[in-house]
């Protein structure tokens, strides 16, 4: 005991990295991957789905569906302090904020498709806050991290020239896209007709714009997890919130459309 706790243990070369045991690394790889695999057949799966149901209302079924798996495993309600006024505000805005990057993302699906979607909108914030600070900074942490930064600007130009295909009607009466489904159809397509461009180049720039926008929204949510008690417990109210904020939207929709 008294080996163990004297000084004689960090000349000794007893303290150092931790290593974790090749059967557990192997499982969690197997796990990540296993997660990723699943992840990508959900993209691929939302693209089918989405030809046949509204944006909106796709998002209201998946944020009310993870609300409920959430309040049943996670309970934020019975687990930590209760939560203030002025939170439960804070929490409608992250809502709010979470729903818009969720409606430009998967418009942005629609517009791209699931390949292009999971080249750009899947990378992890170390990755575009390392591509940030290269453009937007004197530091821009070595070479290794320019030549990423290059890279990555140069996939989203080839990804922009993907595609030969060209505006096919101008601002008006007919639109590329066929009728529309609701007012945010018209907007975002009226939006990226604007910029003169096809609509699958368009949804490559909106998908840029709305990692962009996730990366900065990650970044702000860290400070309201705190407060609120934890990222776990911050993203099973979030998905509750959020659902509670776009059941009006869908209730409309259902309404007006078939």
């Amino acid at each position: 005991m008294e080996e163990k706790y004297s000084s004689n243990v960090l000349s000794g070369g007893k303290l150092g990295m931790v290593e974790v045991p090749d059967s557990r690394l192997t499982r969690y790889i197997v796990l990540l991957i296993l997660s990723k695999v699943l992840k990508a057949l959900g993209i691929f799966e939302s693209y089918d789905i989405l030809k046949v149901v509204h944006i909106v209302q796709f998002i209201f079924i998946l944020k009310l569906g993870s609300a409920v798996i959430l309040l049943v495993f996670q309970k934020p309600f019975s687990s930590g302090k209760g939560i203030s006024k002025r939170q439960w505000i804070k929490l409608v805005k992250h809502a709010i904020l979470s729903c818009v990057i969720s409606l430009l993302g998967f418009f942005g699906l629609t517009l791209c498709g699931p390949l292009r979607t999971l080249l750009l909108f899947e990378h992890s914030d170390m990755v575009v806050l390392a591509l940030l600070a290269v453009l937007f900074t004197n530091s821009g942490g070595g070479p290794s991290k320019t030549r990423g930064a290059a890279f990555f600007i140069i996939a989203v130009i080839c990804l922009l020239l993907f595609d030969n295909d060209h505006l096919m009607a101008k601002m008006g009466d007919h639109h590329p896209e066929g009728h529309h489904d609701s007012a945010l159809t018209h907007f975002l397509y009226t939006t990226i007709s604007l910029l003169g461009v096809a609509d699958h180049k368009g949804g490559v720039v909106l998908l840029v714009v709305s990692l962009c926008l996730k990366v900065g929204f990650h970044t702000a949510s860290r400070k309201l997890s705190v407060e609120i008690g934890g990222a776990k417990r911050l993203y099973a109210l979030d998905n509750l919130v959020s659902a509670v904020v776009l059941l009006p939207w869908m209730v409309i929709l259902s309404a007006t459309t078939e």
